[in-house]
């Protein structure tokens, strides 16, 4: 049984939560807090295997729970985000420094109630029972690495794929990497809004000209262009350029944007020998088969190993698959990433 904590100021979805649950085998509320210093008395005495939490509360806010939390007692966060700018940005800095996942609070109907419900029981059963997180401090963001592009003759793209834990591990990524590489496209499973506040973020903690893609950009040296919300990401090549096309075609690996889609475009566009594609962290097998089709056209790939991943649930299906050239964690990456392109 998965033992779930509620954290939120609201008295009305702590009753809402609790009584939700009462009636579910698989999921049983050890406890209730108003506030974060509540949750790390209830967290020290109960050690719950799932924790939801509002974004925005008064008193310790939920970055600092977090920054308390994960070094001593990691445990899978879910992120109940509100509607609004200040929440999808708290949000964000949640994820960036160890929740798991967010759900949407509704929007008042009763249909998107029912919605908030269903998708937060799906995670509370995934991640109580898939996600065994490492104690560990946060990633620390390190000095810029060195690179001679006049090294690089072969590598013209580098494309990255994650889901859960990903915009940690993307952050950490791109915090450490220099301004002078290839063109890096980013699939994040993310919902629409998010991604273009992501992009925004990137920029600032990285400092890389990252953008959220649009339709018809051509691709640059030193730009990192993310997959928005709800729209695939495809790569296509015309007069030796490389450009972007955004579809809304149906999900593909129950995803949209797909990181199988984006990988494809590059393998099936005969780019694939040009690229580096590299599979993060991430629940279920989005990108699996993608990384294949990349490496057998001669592409180099690395995958994330299972001790760095939240979930090693993509990077796993990938090795697998035959689709992993170097299984690296996330912490030494980057420089393979620079290896690579100087060899």
């Amino acid at each position: 049984m998965i033992k779930l904590l509620i954290v939120d100021d609201q008295n009305i979805v702590r009753n809402v939560l609790s009584d939700t649950f009462k009636d579910d085998p698989t999921i049983k509320v050890i406890g209730t807090a108003a506030n974060a210093n509540e949750a790390q008395k209830l967290v020290e005495s109960l050690r719950p295997d799932v924790i939801s939490l509002d974004v925005v509360m008064p008193g310790m806010s939920g970055i600092e729970f977090l920054n308390w939390l994960m070094p001593k007692y990691p445990t899978p966060v879910i992120m109940l985000s509100t509607f609004t700018q200040s929440g999808a940005d708290a949000t964000l800095a949640a994820l960036s420094n160890g929740a798991v996942d967010f759900v949407q609070k509704p929007d008042g109907s009763e249909s998107d109630f029912l919605r908030m419900l269903k998708e937060l029981t799906i995670k509370i059963k995934k991640y109580g029972t898939e996600v065994k997180l490492q104690k560990q401090s946060l990633f620390a963001k390190t000095t810029k690495l060195n690179f001679n592009s006049e090294k690089n003759n072969h590598i013209k793209i580098i494309a990255i794929g994650a889901s859960t834990g990903g915009t940690q591990a993307i952050d950490y990524l791109l915090s450490r990497l220099p301004t002078s590489l290839p063109p890096i496209v980013i699939v994040q499973h993310m919902p629409e809004y998010f991604t273009s506040l992501f992009a925004m973020r990137l920029k600032t903690t990285s400092g890389l000209n990252v953008i959220e893609a649009s339709n018809g950009d051509i691709l640059e040296t030193g730009r990192v262009y993310l997959a928005p919300g709800d729209k695939h990401l495809l790569v296509r090549r015309l007069a030796g350029k490389m450009y972007l096309e955004l579809e809304t075609f149906e999900k593909v690996s129950g995803h949209r944007p797909s990181v199988d889609v984006m990988f494809d475009s590059i393998a099936k566009g005969k780019m694939g020998n040009h690229c580096l594609a590299i599979i993060l962290t991430g629940m279920g097998r989005d990108g699996a088969s993608g990384i294949k089709n990349i490496k057998t056209a001669g592409g180099t790939t690395i995958g994330q190993d299972e001790k760095s991943s939240v979930v090693y649930g993509m990077p796993k299906e990938a090795f697998l698959l035959g689709g992993i050239s170097h299984q690296t964690a996330l912490v030494d990456i980057p420089q393979k990433i620079i290896q690579i392109l100087e060899t």
